[in-house]
């Protein structure tokens, strides 16, 4: 039986930050412009799925685009947005 590890729920600014400072220590060093699309919301496919996803990065001569689809994969299955309104 295969067993689901709670995702760790985070504000999306903090995703961006995660996503963003993943992206910084593995982009490659001759790439100087890509930048992680930014994390959004969206309502999870299935009961094992991430409730977010993120803009299409685009296509990058030095593999920024396959570096942030594979930081993709790897955290997708480590934080949930929370969708929690702030107290005023």
């Amino acid at each position: 039986m295969q067993q689901h590890h709670a995702r760790q729920t985070v504000p999306v600014a903090q995703l961006y930050a995660i996503l963003d400072r993943e992206f910084k220590l593995r982009r490659p060093a001759a790439c100087t412009t890509c930048a992680v699309p930014l994390p959004y919301w969206r309502k999870p496919p299935d009961d094992v799925s991430a409730n977010w996803f993120i803009g299409t990065p685009r296509v990058c001569g030095h593999g920024c685009d396959i570096v942030i689809a594979e930081i993709l994969a790897q955290l997708w299955t480590r934080y949930d947005i929370d969708r929690t309104p702030p107290k005023p």
